[in-house]
């Protein structure tokens, strides 16, 4: 009994030096990560100016044309003959294509895409046929 009346007489003593510690640790690593983070303000960006113009706006004219692993050449669903010597439909339509761009006034880009497969003797038939019809705007992509 005498050890339980000794425990309750006793004050309890908190050490402070520890805790002054911690919150000096606490301070330092708020203080640090704080910096690093950017405000809004230090952020550099051009908002897009309001454009007030009264020409519409003139997109290119873009004809995508296949060529497949069997030598077809398709234009909007159209097939065009297999025969590597005549491409004079090919032609006739790149040329109606072209003017009805420059009927809109605006540009006329084709986009080539061959199959992994297909014969380059096709692919050069197709620029010969753009050549062929004056088109200036060419480009290749891969099928899907």
């Amino acid at each position: 009994m005498k050890l339980l009346d000794d425990l309750m007489n006793t004050k309890a003593e908190l050490q402070i030096a520890p805790l002054i510690d911690v919150v000096f640790l606490l301070l330092i690593y708020f203080m640090v990560t704080a910096s690093l983070i950017k405000k809004e303000a230090d952020l550099s960006f051009m908002l897009p100016a309001k454009v007030e113009s009264s020409e519409p706006l003139q997109l290119p004219l873009e004809v995508l044309i296949e060529v497949s692993e069997l030598g077809d050449i398709i234009i909007e669903g159209m097939i065009f003959d297999k025969d590597e010597g005549n491409l004079d439909e090919l032609i006739g339509h790149l040329l109606s294509c072209k003017e009805a761009a420059e009927s809109t006034q605006s540009d006329l880009i084709i986009n080539i895409m061959p199959a992994d497969k297909a014969l380059h003797g096709r692919i050069i038939n197709v620029m010969d046929a753009c050549a062929a019809a004056d088109v200036k705007n060419m480009s290749f992509s891969m099928s899907m």
